[in-house]
């Protein structure tokens, strides 16, 4: 082979090599980056809560000027379903899972976590 052939088969293969690399990085960069919003208002016992459990989920429908709405909570593997309350448009907006979780079913569950 002369020299020629040689330099482009190097290049060649510092180019793939490159390509796979770059590929590689950017991709598993992308999938630690991905952000997953929490919606939760500060303080005792909600925020504790939010960040204990493996799950926090609330279950809400619309009507026209109030929500109807109930929380579950997963913990060690097991799902805490709350009873469903009625509560304003407006309390349900600022501070959704206060409106719909009882703070005394909260701080117990935040209990149990510990």
């Amino acid at each position: 082979m002369n020299m020629s052939n040689i330099a482009k088969s190097g290049i060649l293969k510092a180019l793939t090599l490159a390509s796979i690399v770059l590929f590689t990085s950017t991709n598993s960069l992308a999938e630690l980056n991905q952000t997953k919003y929490v919606y939760t208002q500060k303080g005792y016992p909600y925020e504790g809560l939010v960040d204990r459990s493996e799950e926090v989920t609330i279950f809400y429908t619309q009507g026209t000027d109030n929500i109807t709405c109930r929380v579950e909570v997963s913990q060690d593997g097991q799902i805490w379903k709350g009873e469903e309350r009625n509560t304003s448009l407006k309390k349900f907006t600022q501070k959704p899972l206060r409106a719909c979780l009882d703070r005394t079913d909260a701080k117990r569950l935040l209990a149990n976590t510990f």
